[in-house]
């Protein structure tokens, strides 16, 4: 009988041996991280599914399921990942700054802008893309919440002239008109990235001069017309 010689030439694809003792962290932190990027490069989530991760990462797919049950587990480690990795920024950044509160909510404001900026698809993840968790309560996470009490701190602690300290329903109203002014300023320069807009940092200076009403020192006119 003539020996029968397969002609398929199809490969599959590489396997990662079975992780010794003490790796399954580094392989969930590389699962982390796969997740991440592919949720950066397509800007949603709506294609995101284990399996996709498990191919990326190049492990199969019983690996996903030992360290997350589903992609909604997934999906929420990788947002407060990132989150906590903003908050580390900006918590650094303020420790720079000094012990002035007006001074540390600058450095932190700047600090988030500048996170924006240099790390786009880390940025959609937490916020622009389209994280629809099944089965979880809308409530902020850790680090928004840390990062939300650390600005309404440094508001409280501000003695502006003629005016005094914030009260804390004032205090907690600005801090979320902060926030909502930075993301915006980052997300808008993100998908239109127009030739108007003033430097992000310059812009963020003017409007928390304009909340705390201090002395206004302008833009520049021409940076800011259509």
């Amino acid at each position: 009988m003539t020996d029968v010689v397969s002609t398929d030439t199809r490969q599959e694809p590489a396997r990662r041996r079975p992780a010794r003792r003490g790796q399954g962290a580094a392989l969930r932190a590389e699962i982390l991280a796969a997740a991440t990027q592919m949720i950066a490069r397509e800007g949603t989530t709506s294609a995101l599914t284990l399996r996709a991760v498990a191919r990326e990462v190049g492990v199969a797919a019983t690996s996903i399921y030992l360290h997350f049950d589903n992609v909604e587990a997934l999906l929420s480690e990788v947002n407060v990942n990132q989150q906590q990795s903003l908050a580390d920024l900006i918590d650094a950044a303020a420790d720079e700054a000094g012990t002035d509160p007006l001074a540390r909510l600058r450095a932190r404001g700047r600090a988030y802008l500048r996170f924006g900026d240099q790390y786009c698809g880390e940025y959609s993840v937490m916020f622009a893309a389209k994280l629809a968790l099944a089965n979880r309560p809308a409530e902020p996470s850790p680090p928004t919440t840390a990062l939300l009490a650390d600005i309404r701190a440094e508001l409280r602690a501000m003695d502006r002239p003629g005016r005094g300290p914030m009260d804390e329903e004032e205090a907690w109203m600005v801090s979320l008109q902060l926030w909502a002014g930075l993301h915006g300023m980052v997300t808008l320069r993100m998908v239109r990235p127009l030739p108007f807009w003033p430097p992000a940092e310059k812009q963020f200076d003017d409007l928390l001069d304009r909340m705390l009403g201090l002395p206004w020192t302008g833009l520049d006119a021409g940076a800011v017309s259509a």
